[in-house]
């Protein structure tokens, strides 16, 4: 089905064309538009639009072989953060992690390959949206080494400013998803006394 441009609904038209799809058709129309979450949210009456609700999905750390993480600069807020987004209908978080790792990166990752390292929530996941949205995010954060070979060809989406691998002591000041960041830190923090 050929969909018109997200913006050149209306919300009344939005609505309509959502109350008519099948589950397989509002999948694809949610893939087009930015996820699952994505397109409830455009679909709520601009009157409820600001009652939050939880958002699940899963971040990555992607670590290079000198142990520098891959952060992602986004269009959307001047903020650096982590390759990760929301989970679509049906989708092992895992999956989630790689699919958002290869369209934020051009990353290509195994699901099997990536490691949990812990699901965050409650306030420290809280994030509001350029629109107003307010969401909670229970978010799953993984681990995925890469080799060099892995990421001589870096491309980010429409999300992604730029990409850049930093050392863990040395991120940029202005960066979103702090808590994931602490979850990497006390994990590494972890694993070292278990060595």
């Amino acid at each position: 089905m050929d969909y018109k441009k997200m913006r050149d609904y209306t919300h009344e038209e939005f609505v309509k064309l959502v109350m008519n799809l099948s589950e397989k058709e509002l999948l694809e129309l949610s893939r087009k538009y930015g996820g699952y979450p994505v397109l409830f949210r455009m679909a709520l009456d601009d009157r409820i639009s600001h009652i939050p609700f939880i958002q699940t999905g899963a971040a990555i750390i992607i670590r290079n072989e000198i142990g520098e993480i891959l952060l992602q600069e986004r269009t959307d807020r001047n903020k650096w953060g982590l390759p990760g987004g929301c989970q679509e209908l049906g989708e092992d978080l895992r999956v989630t992690a790689v699919r958002e790792a290869y369209e934020e990166t051009g990353i290509k990752l195994n699901p099997l390959d990536i490691e949990l390292i812990d699901t965050l929530s409650g306030e420290s996941r809280k994030n509001s949206y350029p629109n107003g949205d307010i969401v909670y995010n229970n978010t799953s954060l993984y681990l995925a080494n890469v080799t060099e070979n892995d990421i001589k060809e870096l491309k980010g989406d429409s999300e992604t400013k730029r990409l850049q691998f930093f050392n863990i002591d040395s991120i940029p000041a202005n960066i979103m998803d702090i808590d994931l960041i602490n979850a990497y830190k006390n994990y590494n923090k972890k694993n070292y006394r278990l060595k």
